[in-house]
């Protein structure tokens, strides 16, 4: 039976652990297009970064997988080089992955102050059939909201104060959220949105792929949301810098 996208990339994140990429058959090796810009062009590179990693220590943990027409994204709990959480994201052609694109970040291996990590929560997409309507909620909270700061708009798009959240520096509620955000803001850490590049989802779950800045630091921002009944109430976020362009070994962009 043919795998579908969502099992394909999670299968291609969880070969790292297995050294089964070379195997499996699911990256075009003649053709793979490479968004990690710390990472150049190619089947071949992919495998030489996986020589160098420590594979006595190396895990993969899918925790997540959804699909969203040819693209296939995984929410990863792993050690590669270093505790790390990722969101990986392929895009399939003729059922092999053909364009890679995802954002890492340090585990701090710590629960923040709701007691939750970064992981951990639902997991399981449900309301299929508003995977539309829930993308543009998400879109349009990331677009009017952080990037265009309208503030005073944010309340439409939650129930309350519910925010399930999962950003280690961060504990729940919709209140808190902006309230650290401020602090951040006043500590010369703000952490500023510029503008939304892709958009995927399935069902109730929906990542938005954002760039901009935390300080002076110019950063890639992953949020996933999860939204019940057209509000948002559970976060997860991936947050990585990205380098300047003569420290980039490709030159695909990293959106």
């Amino acid at each position: 039976m043919e795998l579908s996208n969502r099992e394909k990339a999670a299968a291609i994140q969880n070969s790292i652990e297995t050294e089964t990429l070379g195997q499996i058959g699911l990256i075009n090796p003649k053709s793979y297009k490479q968004h990690n810009i710390n990472v150049a062009d190619g089947f071949d590179a992919i495998m030489a970064l996986h020589d160098l990693m420590p594979m006595e220590k190396v895990y993969t943990n899918v925790v997540r997988a959804f699909q969203d027409g040819d693209i296939g994204f995984v929410h990863v709990d792993y050690y590669l080089f270093e505790p790390t959480v990722a969101f990986d994201i392929h895009r399939f052609e003729n059922g092999v992955s053909v364009e890679h694109w995802d954002n890492l970040q340090t585990n701090p291996k710590k629960v923040n102050k709701s007691g939750r990590t970064m992981t951990d929560g639902k997991t399981k997409a449900i309301d299929h059939h508003l995977t539309d309507a829930n993308k543009e909620l998400a879109s349009s909270f990331v677009s009017e909201v952080l990037v265009g700061k309208k503030f005073n708009e944010a309340s439409k798009y939650f129930d309350g104060d519910i925010l399930i959240q999962h950003n280690p520096d961060m504990g729940d509620g919709v209140s808190e959220f902006f309230s650290v955000l401020k602090q951040w803001e006043n500590n010369d850490k703000a952490q500023v949105y510029t503008a939304v590049h892709k958009v995927l989802g399935e069902g109730n779950f929906v990542l938005v792929l954002s760039e901009g800045y935390v300080g002076k630091t110019h950063s890639a921002f992953y949020d996933l949301y999860r939204i019940e009944n057209n509000k948002i109430i559970e976060h997860w976020d991936v947050i990585e810098e990205i380098p300047s362009l003569e420290n980039q070994k490709n030159t695909n962009g990293k959106f």
